[in-house]
């Protein structure tokens, strides 16, 4: 991106450009004489001459105007329109100014300028702020001539961080921000590079990196996102675990990471799917736990993540009517003494589910962990797992969209807490009630206002202790 948004870069706000991946450098204006300097060259041949009693023609002496004109300089730029607000970050848009080359950006705290600099896109995302502070943040647009006028400054305060809203432009940066909230340092031991594009493989490897107390970073298949880059370089990981095959994370991401980090990373993949959830199991050599998910559908399986981590189990994928070989086999060599099932019998049948009892070898349990939809079935994982009062943690994620809740379930993993999803509009009566319940010491909301809106920020914030 832009500005260096590396965790530890500097005490200084983040910046991120939503529409640009292009920060211009800021131009100098070249050095010009001062009027006064000017006018005194123009006067001198006339004081030598009077001096000397010699007539000189008149001359014309134009005045030099100490700024730039003010009709060359680009317009200033509509409002600023904030459209997300965090406890950490805010996000900024307004109208493109005809003629301008780019922007400045301006944000100042306490009365004083915390950040001004070039900008090349008519929006930004900012983070590295500080929770419970008041800021203003204003802009103005630039041309060939000149600065034009700074907008009126919107002020916004950042709040109370009992409730915490992890954000990035796209899905890309919210995972390497949940990264940076939850590991705020250099060197940890393992970082979990998946695909993006789809669930299944991120499923896995949130388990696995929850119980290696590591994130979970997502890439497209052909190029690391500019985020997700920075992130590792910051993050400077000991061992970096690549989930997935070359046909969603390409051996072109594989060679990127192996130069931000250092050393050739760790693939761990199949011929599908359920292989890949196989082989990620395989960093175990057994287990007493394993949660059990439909492979083809996410909803159900995103709250089993974060509570396999937490609990040190893995996650394993099937078909609803049929066990798949490698599911079997990593079943047979796990030889686990209970099987969570997550989600009801139309997405996992209770044939499936007992064929996954006797592939195991040995004497196992089967536990079904459901509810009537998508959230009431997080519900269900939640009371689980969770059985007591007073967690740490509370990670809300979108019900209706995976990424964000599968990079938050490693995070919330390691940090003992469970995820829980909403739809966009407000928290289910079910979902608040099991918040109630947990009486959390804090709770942070996956995604921006548009994926959850502030209206489930409202609901939560009573919730404080």
């Amino acid at each position: 991106m832009a500005a260096d948004v590396s965790p530890g870069a500097d005490d200084a706000p983040r910046l991120t450009t939503l529409g640009s991946d292009i920060e211009k450098e800021e131009q100098m204006p070249a050095r010009t004489a001062t009027p006064a300097l000017v006018r005194n060259l123009i006067l001198l041949p006339l004081l030598l001459a009077l001096t000397m009693g010699v007539t000189t023609p008149a001359m014309a002496v134009d005045r030099v105007p100490a700024t730039r004109p003010l009709a060359t300089a680009p317009q200033r730029p509509s409002a600023p329109v904030r459209i997300a607000l965090g406890d950490a970050e805010v996000q900024f848009t307004w109208r493109d100014v005809p003629g301008a080359t780019g922007y400045r950006i301006r944000l100042t705290a306490y009365g004083k300028v915390v950040r001004e600099q070039a900008w090349s896109a008519a929006n930004i995302f900012i983070d590295g702020l500080d929770p419970e502070t008041t800021y203003e943040f204003s802009v103005a647009a630039v041309n060939a001539s000149g600065t034009g006028a700074y907008t009126a400054p919107v002020r916004f305060t950042t709040p109370f961080d009992f409730v915490e809203r992890q954000f990035g432009a796209d899905r890309y940066a919210t995972a390497a921000r949940v990264s940076f909230r939850a590991h705020p340092f250099h060197g940890i031991g393992a970082a979990y590079v998946t695909a993006g594009s789809d669930f299944p493989d991120a499923l896995s490897a949130a388990a696995a990196a929850a119980r290696a107390g590591a994130p979970v970073l997502l890439t497209r298949p052909t190029g690391l996102p500019d985020q997700t880059r920075k992130e590792l370089g910051a993050l400077r990981p000991s061992q970096t675990v690549v989930v997935g095959g070359p046909g969603v994370v390409s051996e072109t991401v594989e060679r990127q990471i192996g130069s931000i980090v250092g050393g050739t990373p760790r693939r761990l993949s199949g011929v599908d799917r359920f292989a890949t959830a196989a082989d990620v199991s395989a960093l175990w050599p057994s287990a007493q736990v394993v949660y059990l998910a439909d492979g083809m559908n996410f909803p159900d399986a995103l709250a089993g993540a974060a509570a396999a981590g937490s609990t040190g189990a893995p996650v394993l994928l099937t078909r609803r009517a049929t066990l798949p070989d490698a599911t079997a086999s990593a079943l047979a060599r796990l030889r686990p003494s209970r099987i969570v099932v997550l989600g009801e019998t139309g997405v996992v049948s209770d044939e499936t589910a007992a064929l996954a009892a006797a592939a195991t070898g040995v004497a196992t349990t089967v536990q079904r962990l459901s509810g009537a939809d998508r959230y009431a079935t997080a519900v269900a994982v939640s009371q689980a797992t969770f059985p007591r009062a007073g967690v740490p943690v509370v990670y809300v994620a979108s019900g209706q969209a995976f990424p964000d809740a599968l990079a938050g379930a490693a995070a919330a993993g390691r940090r003992g807490g469970p995820v829980l999803l909403t739809p966009q509009g407000a928290l289910p009566t079910t979902v608040l009630a099991e918040l109630r319940r947990l009486q959390p010491k804090r709770v942070v909301v996956l995604g921006g206002p548009s994926v959850v809106s502030d209206t489930v920020i409202a609901q939560l914030l009573p919730l404080a202790p």
